[in-house]
């Protein structure tokens, strides 16, 4: 079950704001972010901990379906950690390299290396025990929240809120 939906909210503030962070994708390639987001509307499909790959996973063929019907949608893959030093962050992300063997894919996985606290808090995520996936615009506001795996409930809502979105 969604633990926030914008129709829930009259004031799309409520949903959060995507912080200003400047990282690197797998592919190794800067991007600052939310700006740097390719998408007019982007879905990020936010993990904290790797048990949850499979919760990830189950958004990708409507995430993939988006895509390619709009040309102003994108999807990325964001697994959150801790903030930690260099070499850490290094071998995290090889690791992840080594997971995802279709290196076309590495410029939509984005690690980010945070406080998961402030990070949470800027986008109301209440806890790390589930997935999140996220409708953000370039400037990071949140147009529409989920949590868990999607459900077919879920891909409806998902559809509507990025079809208005590319109205606007």
């Amino acid at each position: 079950m969604p633990f926030l939906r914008a129709s829930q909210q009259s004031d799309a503030a409520h949903m959060g704001m995507f912080p200003a962070i400047t990282t690197e994708s797998l592919d190794k390639v800067k991007i600052n972010i939310p700006s740097g987001f390719e998408g007019k509307v982007n879905l990020l499909l936010i993990s904290f901990q790797s048990e949850q790959a499979q919760e990830v996973e189950s958004w990708m063929p409507a995430a993939l379906a988006l895509q390619h019907m709009n040309f102003e949608f994108r999807y990325y893959k964001m697994p959150v950690s801790s903030q930690e030093n260099m070499l850490f962050r290094w071998w995290d992300s090889s690791s992840l390299r080594s997971l995802e063997t279709d290196p076309e894919t590495w410029h939509w996985i984005i690690p980010l290396y945070v406080n998961k606290q402030q990070f949470r808090q800027s986008l109301h995520i209440p806890n790390e025990k589930q997935t999140v996936a996220a409708l953000v615009d370039k400037g990071g506001q949140v147009l529409w929240k989920s949590s868990g795996p999607l459900t077919e409930d879920k891909k409806t809502e998902l559809a509507s809120a990025v079809a208005t979105a590319l109205r606007h």
